[in-house]
């Protein structure tokens, strides 16, 4: 099982609101990252498992990133933690979809 770091955004002011996955799969490659809608956030808080679709990567300060975006909206973490999936880092690179829930505090892919 691999496991890497990952941030779960609410990204509201800039188009609809929706939710940011970023995931750090190697600590130096611009950031996995994928959305959904941000209605999901309950969903997946109950441990629900929720599709989201591919987006382009983003620099690494979105991990961290909290507050207002100029011309973008603003950003609030919602999940902080780790990420976990079977597959290697590289296949998760090209993946155009995934499905993940949170189970004991730790976000499954």
């Amino acid at each position: 099982m691999n496991e890497f770091p990952c941030t779960l955004s609410l990204h509201e002011g800039f188009g609809d609101s929706h939710l940011d996955l970023f995931l750090d799969i190697d600590g130096i490659s611009r950031l996995i990252t994928f959305g959904t809608v941000a209605s999901y956030w309950e969903l997946l808080q109950s441990g629900s498992k929720i599709t989201f679709q591919r987006k382009n990567d983003h620099r690494r300060i979105y991990l961290d990133l909290e507050g207002e975006i100029e011309e973008k909206g603003r950003l609030r973490i919602l999940y902080r933690g780790s990420a976990k999936t079977d597959s290697k880092p590289e296949e998760v690179s090209s993946w155009t979809e995934l499905t993940a829930t949170i189970k004991d505090g730790t976000m499954m892919l």
